[in-house]
């Protein structure tokens, strides 16, 4: 009788996960493929590694006219959930500026949270969705050798060719959110670069990882000390040591988000 009775959970599951599955390829059917990435910079790396099959954690790069742009976001939550606002932020992001025509990485934001913000707007005004976005977006501009920043609760760190490290701060707010400005704005910063510096862009699932001898959490100082160090390096030999750092670090402890970082040669 329990043999019968476990046959159709078994088959529940089973189509479950083959559905996940197929999600996850959907999924990551909508990511920048090698191609994209080779096209826009001579040398980079991505490292992209779901909690779960699916992610929470996406990114985006562009170019329109002379200007490439790089995102990295970061949706509220794992899994399904945070997988479906990924597709979103990411589709509001791209029409913002492949579609609507926008440049200047601060509007871009503030176009973002708006749709966002209208995508879950309830009938009843008491309605509030706690949904968010954390995001990094970076415009870059090779005639100038010039970088521009806007972020919502995210960081970037540039590395020099003497290895000395930058870190650039946006706003301290998400993109979404009930929390709800009434003038939200989202600052732009600008940054000089030299050819071979080195761009890093990513959310916080690397540095918020519980490991290492004190089972503490790797830091964001940590990471970016890490990255002066091994700028000088070719970023695939980066790409190897990041992955390393990270598992060393983890050692018998079990991935606590999802983490996604981008390592980009200007």
């Amino acid at each position: 009788m329990l043999a019968e009775l476990k046959k159709p959970q078994e088959a529940d599951l089973t189509t479950y996960i083959e559905s996940l599955n197929y999600a996850q390829i959907i999924q990551r059917g909508l990511l920048p493929k090698k191609r994209h990435f080779k096209r826009l910079f001579v040398d980079y790396f991505v490292i992209y590694k779901p909690l779960n099959i699916l992610s929470g954690d996406f990114y985006w790069i562009g170019k329109k006219d002379h200007l490439t742009y790089v995102a990295v976001g970061d949706c509220t939550g794992h899994g399904v959930p945070g997988a479906l606002l990924s597709v979103l932020a990411s589709s509001i992001l791209e029409y913002s500026i492949m579609n609507k025509g926008l440049n200047k990485t601060n509007k871009i934001l503030q176009e973002v949270d708006k749709k966002f913000i209208e995508s879950f707007s309830g009938a009843k005004e008491e309605f509030f969705n706690n949904d968010w976005v954390d995001i990094a977006l970076v415009c870059i501009d090779n005639k100038e050798n010039k970088i521009y920043f806007s972020s919502a609760n995210r960081k970037i760190c540039i590395v020099n060719s003497k290895t000395e490290y930058q870190v650039l701060a946006g706003s301290p707010y998400p993109i979404g959110g009930w929390q709800v400005e009434e003038h939200r704005k989202f600052e732009s910063r600008s940054y000089a670069f030299q050819k071979g510096d080195c761009l890093y862009i990513g959310t916080d699932g690397f540095q918020d990882q519980i490991g290492g001898p004190k089972n503490k959490k790797y830091s964001s100082k940590r990471l970016h000390e890490l990255f002066g160090t091994i700028g000088e390096k070719g970023m695939s030999e980066q790409e190897s040591l990041l992955e390393n750092e990270f598992k060393d670090w983890k050692g018998v402890n079990d991935q606590i988000d999802d983490i996604c970082i981008l390592g980009i040669r200007l």
